[in-house]
């Protein structure tokens, strides 16, 4: 986190999920989906086995298994993640002169901030905001877009004094 006092500091930043982490959700969807139309499509190929269900006749009864039991396994599934994608894409994180949230959601006010942990901000992307008793908010510039702004008025409303580096150490020479 550097001093950042000559360039404009926002007053209002709005940060709209990154699509990675998204695309990522809806590939596994489409996987898990594709594998249960296509159990379900080769169910009739597969017909119950006439042995009983032993070790020998393993083969005949887990083909059976897995395209009947996928056909109805593997769509459910494959809609969490289509669902988790969605909703990811529909949040958006706000940080303003009153504090931080997302919106929707509940807002921590800048001076309910008790720390802030920027040791891996520089090498992963990752700021740690500390609330209410321990509670913490994570802001990763792998989730979200426009994070350099975000960065510039978490700085802007929080002092140095509360921030810490990667070796622990709390001060203004840490930031």
């Amino acid at each position: 986190m550097n001093d950042t006092s000559t360039e404009t500091q926002p007053s209002r930043v709005e940060c709209r999920a990154a699509k990675d982490p998204a695309v990522r959700l809806f590939i596994l969807a489409g996987m898990l989906i594709g594998f249960g139309v296509w159990c379900f499509a080769d169910m009739n190929k597969y017909p119950r086995p006439r042995e009983p269900l032993e070790l020998k006749y393993i083969n005949e009864w887990s083909s059976y298994l897995f395209n009947h039991g996928g056909a109805y396994g593997f769509t459910p599934l494959g809609v969490i993640p289509l669902v988790w994608g969605i909703v990811l894409l529909k949040r958006r994180l706000i940080a303003d002169e009153e504090g931080i949230g997302y919106a929707g959601g509940r807002k921590v006010a800048w001076g309910k901030v008790e720390r802030l942990d920027a040791a891996r901000l520089e090498n992963k992307g990752i700021l740690d905001l500390y609330h209410d008793g321990g509670r913490r908010l994570r802001l990763d510039s792998w989730k979200l877009q426009n994070f350099k702004d975000l960065v510039k008025i978490v700085e802007q409303h929080l002092p140095a004094e509360g921030r810490q580096d990667s070796t622990g150490h709390q001060g203004a020479d840490s930031a």
